[in-house]
């Protein structure tokens, strides 16, 4: 199931959202690769922000970011729990680091949780840096798929206020923007 669903919430809540997200007062953490600690393939800087970490509140603002994810449940007609909820900020990189960080133009594909689970992706700005969903879907905890085992099956551009909705056992990965910062947050539901 691959689903996309614009404006999942009124304008004047996506521009609150960005607007504390993008605020002086927000708190973003360095991370030296946005997919994976430790990443041995690639180096791809960014900044992240708990809301939420096996279930338990770890942000202020979830209260915010929860309506989302409430509106996403209403729309598709489920009653998932969050279970993680984590933010990304991805500054744009230019051609010459990401020539160094990897031969790939995407990052590290992944899965967030090797647990079965639904994400909601909701993208805070337009921006370039798509999302690129693979067609390997994880069936355990033992196998890892090298990179040139999967092939890319979708792109979806971020769009402000859309939320890309798919199972979380889908092998996925962020792409770098080049030309302004890339905000999303992530809800790994179940």
């Amino acid at each position: 199931m691959i689903k996309i669903l614009d404006n999942i919430i009124p304008k004047k809540q996506q521009e609150k959202i960005k607007n504390f997200m993008y605020g002086k007062t927000f708190p973003w953490y360095y991370t030296a690769d946005i997919t994976h600690i430790n990443n041995k393939h690639q180096a791809r800087p960014g900044h992240f922000h708990i809301f939420m970490d096996k279930g338990e509140v770890n942000s202020d603002y979830i209260t915010e970011v929860k309506k989302i994810s409430d509106s996403v449940n209403k729309k598709i007609k489920k009653k998932l729990e969050m279970y993680q909820v984590r933010s990304f900020l991805q500054l744009p990189l230019n051609e010459k680091i990401l020539k160094k960080s990897g031969k790939h133009k995407e990052d590290t594909p992944h899965i967030d949780l090797f647990d079965p689970h639904t994400v909601y992706l909701y993208y805070v700005n337009d921006c370039d840096g798509d999302t690129v969903l693979y067609n390997y879907k994880s069936k355990d905890k033992q196998y890892i798929p090298y990179y040139e085992e999967i092939k890319i099956i979708r792109k979806v551009k971020p769009k402000q206020g859309r939320v890309l909705i798919f199972d979380g056992m889908t092998w996925h990965s962020s792409t770098q923007p080049t030309e302004g910062p890339r905000c999303i947050i992530n809800f790994d539901m179940v």
